[in-house]
């Protein structure tokens, strides 16, 4: 159910599994259906910055639940009210890891996918940071302890007095050390499964490569070797006052042919290759036994017939997948589950 989101109209929704298409005009309320899937689930927004955003112009507030029918029931509760956000798992709130766990879902849309193949190296560490999460929703505590240890050394290195530095960085060593496990962990899964993925598309791509460069170098050694890089800049950080090494500056390359994909693929190839992408991380998860709700924003734009029907493909054996178009024209000869209308915030079966 849905109250004063965005410009949706008081909802509520009972889909089922399988696909589900809905179909509308720009500002129909289609991408905010699919937001407030993924802000039930993540008690985050793939559009906004801030979740007070979404409550719809005027009213100030919103309320989102969600009944997920899994290995157990659970009720989901995510809202804005009294300037602040809340959430609520099955009535109580919990920590978030355990929230995140009821209802596993990955979103797409053109923009954030766009910032992972071709945005700055800060987009791909989210990406990876989504992907440990995904498949271990208690893998936060660990990505938070490192960020609290960047913030103290931080603070440190941009005060009068740095001493003590050796301290926080045997604290970074640590938590760096699991970052960079748990990272490198992901990274090899998806390339596994991505691999499957674009032979079962068909797509007529060139070897794609993933490789993940953790800093420092020789992070994958463990906290001592992360500990002895650390103390090796420890003047020039203290110099420059910023921290040079850690899981902050690791890269994710992706290569196309054996080349930045950014220089020499199309804007039809980084599209489509992104929904493999998208597929591949779902697998991951699955195989994780967290079976993903899919949610495609526009995937059918930009992309000719025969590529989106292989795109398409790859996502036929998704549990539950919701995916948004104004082109319902593209859509007639392939296979989908349901076919629903989108107009002025409200929602109606039409097939």
């Amino acid at each position: 159910t849905a109250r004063d989101f965005r410009n949706l109209e008081p909802l509520t929704w009972s889909p089922g599994e399988g696909s589900h298409l809905l179909l509308g005009g720009n500002g129909a309320g289609k991408t905010s259906l699919l937001e407030a899937t993924y802000v039930v689930a993540t008690t985050r927004s793939f559009r906004a910055a801030q979740i007070a955003d979404c409550a719809r112009h005027g009213v100030g507030s919103f309320h989102l639940q969600a009944e997920v029918e899994a290995d157990c029931r659970s009720t989901l509760e995510v809202g804005w009210m009294d300037g602040q956000r809340v959430r609520a798992l099955n009535g109580k709130v919990t920590p978030l890891a355990e929230h995140l766990a009821a209802l596993p879902v990955v979103a797409w849309t053109a923009a954030a996918e766009a910032e992972v193949l071709v945005g700055a190296p800060k987009a791909r560490r989210r990406f990876m940071d989504r992907g440990v999460v995904g498949l271990r929703p208690v893998a936060l505590d660990i990505l938070g302890r490192y960020r609290e240890a960047l913030r103290q050394k931080r603070g440190l290195l941009l005060s009068d007095d740095s001493a003590g530095i050796e301290i926080w960085n045997e604290m970074l060593a640590a938590a760096a050390a699991d970052v960079i496990s748990l990272r490198h962990r992901y990274v090899e899964l998806l390339k596994a499964e991505l691999g499957r993925v674009v032979e079962a598309s068909g797509l007529p791509f060139p070897p794609i490569e993933l490789r993940y460069r953790p800093s420092p170098a020789h992070g994958l050694d463990g906290k001592e070797a992360i500990v002895q890089a650390l103390e090796r800049v420890v003047d020039r950080e203290r110099r420059r006052q910023i921290p040079l090494l850690g899981p902050q500056r690791d890269e994710l390359e992706i290569l196309w042919g054996g080349h930045e994909i950014r220089r020499v693929a199309s804007a039809g190839e980084r599209k489509s290759l992104s929904l493999l992408l998208l597929a591949a991380h779902g697998r991951v998860m699955e195989g994780a036994r967290r079976r993903p709700t899919y949610l495609l924003d526009d995937m059918d734009a930009e992309l000719a017939p025969g590529t989106l029907a292989s795109a398409w493909a790859v996502f036929q054996d998704a549990g539950q997948l919701f995916i948004t178009s104004n082109r319902p024209q593209v859509w007639l000869t392939l296979e989908v589950g349901r076919v629903w209308e989108m107009e002025k915030g409200t929602l109606r079966l039409l097939s």
